[in-house]
């Protein structure tokens, strides 16, 4: 039988009142699955209690960010935590007091999950990081766009450390994630691939963004265009993200898994039906039993609307645990299918496919 390894961190004190990145979200998420009935395994929460306490923590967060970013961070929240103030670290990312241990909790919650999930040597298990905030637009020396440390590279640099070589990482949010398309850019064992709204925050992830020097062909972009939906994903799937991830061989997969896609986000304008993410997660599931013993790990992204991202994150769960699609929040008024709709789709993942077929 099909196994799910649930850690979370809902990072309750990491919150500013109408701020679209809150609390509420992990909370939303619990709630969806407990009305789900859903089966799960709990991550042991004394080894993660551990790890936060432990000193080593800082140092591997130190080994993809800037040593100086992070010692300012837990300062930062010293201070905050001393004042009772929020701090604005940019536009849209905000700091508390307890904002540094929050993020600890959620890095020692992804690393441990990695950990397990590789030390089971079992290929029904998969791991689902329920983590806070997200961490994808996080670069080395900075914060941006909601993320402060990026949570899904620091578990990949922990698989390493487990004897892992090879990891693909796929980023179906709905934003690029600039932040570990900047870490893993020049590096030739890390493929990372992402499937975004183009022309929306932050900007990058376009179709010639594919890697530098030796790691050339390592980085794959498919900006889809507004409004894109099932078909689209499923497009794109099929002529270039499968490929590419069969092709490069990895040892371990991991998922940006953002559900801000979602056709009730407000965050943007893509057209995803709640059960795109069950065949999304059914489908990588799979590639990770034929390619890498099944060992695959979730770290969760973005996904702003509560009721949608409770309602994906379960779709999600029942692919990996091998029940069927069940969603509370497909439409059927969309109109992603529509001609016109699918010709922009066909094109932009015809652009993609060109750009990168040479490494396909």
């Amino acid at each position: 039988r099909m196994r799910v390894l649930l850690g979370a961190n809902g990072a309750l004190g990491h919150d500013l009142l109408g701020h679209p990145e809150t609390r509420g979200r992990v909370e939303a998420i619990e709630r969806a699955i407990s009305r789900a009935g859903l089966p799960f395994t709990t991550l042991c929460q004394d080894r993660v209690a551990d790890r936060v306490a432990g000193v080593s923590l800082p140092q591997e967060i130190a080994r993809v960010h800037n040593p100086g970013f992070v010692s300012g961070m837990s300062k930062l929240c010293e201070e905050l935590k001393a004042d009772g103030r929020v701090a604005n670290l940019d536009r849209d990312t905000y700091a508390t007091g307890s904002s540094y241990e929050d993020l600890l909790r959620s890095v020692a919650v992804a690393s441990e999950i990695v950990d397990e999930v590789i030390g089971s040597g079992d290929p029904s298990l998969s791991g689902f990081a329920l983590v806070r905030p997200p961490g994808h637009h996080a670069v080395p020396r900075s914060p941006m766009g909601f993320c402060i440390f990026n949570t899904v590279s620091l578990a990949v640099e922990r698989a390493r450390e487990n004897g892992i070589k090879r990891v693909a990482i796929v980023d179906f949010d709905v934003h690029h994630g600039n932040g570990t398309q900047d870490i893993f850019l020049r590096d030739k064992d890390v493929l990372y691939l992402s499937t975004h709204q183009e022309g929306i925050f932050p900007g990058t992830g376009r179709v010639e963004e594919i890697g530098l020097g030796e790691a050339k062909g390592t980085t794959i972009n498919v900006p889809l265009p507004s409004g894109s939906g099932d078909q689209a994903v499923k497009m794109a799937w099929e002529s270039i993200v499968e490929k590419a991830i069969r092709r490069f061989k990895p040892d371990m997969i991991f998922v940006s898994a953002g559900y801000d896609a979602h056709w009730k986000d407000p965050q943007a304008g893509c057209s995803f039906q709640s059960s795109t993410f069950h065949w999304l997660t059914r489908e990588l599931k799979e590639l990770a039993l034929d390619l890498c013993k099944g060992r695959i790990v979730f770290v969760l992204e973005g996904g702003y609307d509560l009721d949608a991202l409770g309602d994906c994150v379960v779709e999600s769960l029942r692919a990996l645990n091998g029940s069927p699609s069940n969603p509370l929040l497909d439409s059927d008024a969309l109109f992603d299918d529509e001609p016109e709709q699918m010709r922009k789709v066909e094109e932009a993942v015809a652009e993609a496919y060109e750009g990168i077929s040479r490494y396909l």
